[in-house]
């Protein structure tokens, strides 16, 4: 499986799911910056991992494309 960059990749900033993505990544800081308002308690650092390591992979799988098979 040969992976290749999508077409306009430096654009990929505009796609919405780089933005959701994105949102997922930074969400255990923000989870964080709430808690330390004193209005939740914390996450587990093995939950902000999770959370941090699938936005970061989720991002990359969008702007990296796969080549399609051909139909059989």
């Amino acid at each position: 499986m040969k992976l290749q960059l999508i077409d306009g990749w430096h654009r990929a900033w505009k796609l919405a799911s780089v933005w959701v993505f994105g949102l997922v990544t930074v969400f255990p800081d923000i989870y964080d910056a709430i808690a330390a308002m004193g209005w939740m308690d914390e996450l587990p650092e093995p939950a902000k991992w999770s959370i941090r390591g699938l936005g970061a992979l989720g991002v990359v799988a969008r702007v990296l494309k796969s080549r399609k098979k051909p139909p059989c």
